[in-house]
């Protein structure tokens, strides 16, 4: 089955089921994982009947893991909303998540959004980024779209984002994910200020974490956005934008935390440059390069 503690899927159970069948087929699947490609057609084959009975089992285990989960990383306000728990500053996993759109639609319209690019970076401030995940989706093709991410959906638990993204990433991820999925989303900001009231005993200003976001710093850096991204010289990337929220976090608080940086943490082999200005050579149409400084924020 999946990672264990992971959220699982009405399709993740049934490639569970097939694995005994797929072994005496004398297919090499050893787990879940290796035997998702060969178990996607005969999903699709399955009636509705079938599907439901796969997603009351899903539902089943979801429910207790998930408020098992919930419960050690958020408790409930009598408002309804949550307010983080965060057991262990250092060692906890994040997941930062950012989903980019063609643009939004008129709120009169069944569509709000066009997504275009998902990006997602598993991370904690112990070890930086262990694993990222990124992939351009077809806004005119929601059901290609549902089957790519109902196959991953095991491996993503909570999801943290900037808090002006969070209408639009909630909108894609109902579009995209399964019926039976569930997940929450929580500010990226709140976690900075959470860091930062452990060491400082005190709040930041909302201006100091906004300012730590919004920086420049990391927008041509080497193995920050995605191979396409990269090869087109292209600064907006949603794989970007969440290991920038990683970056950001590690800079600001590694030292105070003791951590080591490493390249998970940072992309090192930048560091050279002066952190207060980001320099690029920029190619001109008549065949000159122009060096181009980007001011940072303090």
């Amino acid at each position: 089955m999946a990672r264990r503690g992971g959220h699982r899927t009405a399709f993740l159970w049934f490639v569970h089921d097939q694995l005994p069948g797929l072994e005496r087929r004398g297919l090499s699947v050893t787990c879940v994982g290796d035997a998702v490609p060969y178990c996607s057609q005969a999903w699709e084959s399955l009636t509705e009947e079938e599907k439901t009975m796969y997603a009351e089992k899903a539902r089943t285990w979801n429910s207790k893991k998930r408020s098992q989960k919930t419960t050690s990383m958020a408790s409930v306000t009598s408002e309804g909303g949550f307010v983080l728990f965060l057991p262990d500053m250092v060692a906890d996993i994040f997941y930062f998540l950012d989903i980019y759109s063609y643009g939004r639609l008129p709120p009169h319209c069944e569509q709000r959004f066009l997504p275009c690019e998902i990006g997602c970076v598993r991370y904690s401030l112990q070890h930086g980024i262990l694993a990222d995940f990124h992939h351009f989706i077809d806004p005119g093709d929601f059901q290609q779209s549902q089957k790519y991410w109902g196959e991953r959906e095991a491996f993503w638990q909570l999801f943290f984002l900037q808090s002006n993204d969070r209408f639009r990433i909630n909108w894609c991820l109902g579009r995209m994910a399964s019926i039976e999925s569930h997940w929450e989303l929580f500010a990226v900001e709140d976690l900075i200020m959470k860091l930062y009231q452990k060491k400082y005993q005190k709040e930041p200003s909302n201006v100091w974490v906004y300012r730590k976001l919004d920086v420049c710093l990391w927008d041509f850096s080497s193995n920050t956005r995605c191979k396409w991204h990269e090869e087109n010289d292209i600064i907006c990337c949603a794989l970007a934008s969440c290991k920038k929220m990683g970056y950001c976090i590690s800079k600001s608080f590694a030292g105070v935390y003791g951590v080591p940086l490493t390249a998970a943490h940072l992309p090192l082999q930048d560091s050279d440059c002066d952190q207060g200005t980001n320099t690029r050579i920029v190619k001109l149409d008549a065949g000159h390069n122009q060096v181009r400084f980007f001011h940072l924020i303090p």
